[in-house]
């Protein structure tokens, strides 16, 4: 069964996502280059169009000075509740 990128787990993450790099003080764009994304794709992941690749993920965390461990939490977080804004800031 092939998975909508609409889905819940999409939506979550693209929020958290989109969240984070705001946190950060990035734009979309320099968060592509430090990911080596086009800035296209990251409007797309963070609008739940696109998926993101493990690897892909793992190197916009690190321009984010995050990690998957960190990502994850949030995620399972957010997947057990409705969907609110940033409940943990990565960076308090």
């Amino acid at each position: 069964m092939q998975r909508s990128p609409y889905s819940r787990e999409n939506q979550v993450m693209a929020e958290i996502l989109k969240e984070w790099r705001r946190a950060a003080g990035l734009t979309q764009k320099q968060i592509g280059e430090l990911a080596l994304l086009r800035k296209s794709d990251v409007t797309k992941v963070e609008t739940g169009v696109r998926m993101l690749s493990y690897f892909e993920l793992r190197r916009w965390l690190a321009a984010l000075a995050l990690d998957i461990p960190l990502f994850d939490a949030e995620f399972e977080h957010r997947m057990q509740g409705p969907l609110d804004p940033l409940v943990h800031d990565p960076r308090a």
